[in-house]
């Protein structure tokens, strides 16, 4: 490979598209990781990716999310830095980046 050449991504499935989930705080921890890649079908919601997200974590992930009363959600979501409703139904794209925060309260 020559010095300077970059990194190209082949797409065995067209059908399919690649995103990116950034995990920050409590949710890193309990999700074991910062940032992993996701193949999902295309027209994939975001709310069929949280959904696959709780099926695949550790179960203490998912009790994460529950703890909490639906009328004070926990999970702050961004898709490309744009704060969203986490029952958005829109459909992901490719190299979309969802950023998974947990909420902040206080008093």
């Amino acid at each position: 490979m020559q010095s300077g050449s970059q990194d190209h991504i082949i797409k065995m499935d067209p059908r399919h598209i690649t995103v990116k989930v950034r995990f920050f705080g409590i949710l890193e921890k309990y999700a074991g990781a910062r940032l992993i890649v996701v193949d999902a079908p295309e027209g994939y919601s975001l709310k069929e990716l949280l959904d696959k997200l709780e099926e695949i974590n550790p179960p203490a992930y998912r009790d994460l999310l529950h703890q909490i009363p639906e009328s004070q959600p926990f999970l702050r979501i961004m898709i490309n830095d744009v704060l969203i409703h986490e029952n958005d139904e829109s459909p992901l794209t490719q190299d979309d980046v969802i950023t998974l925060l947990p909420g902040i309260s206080g008093g």
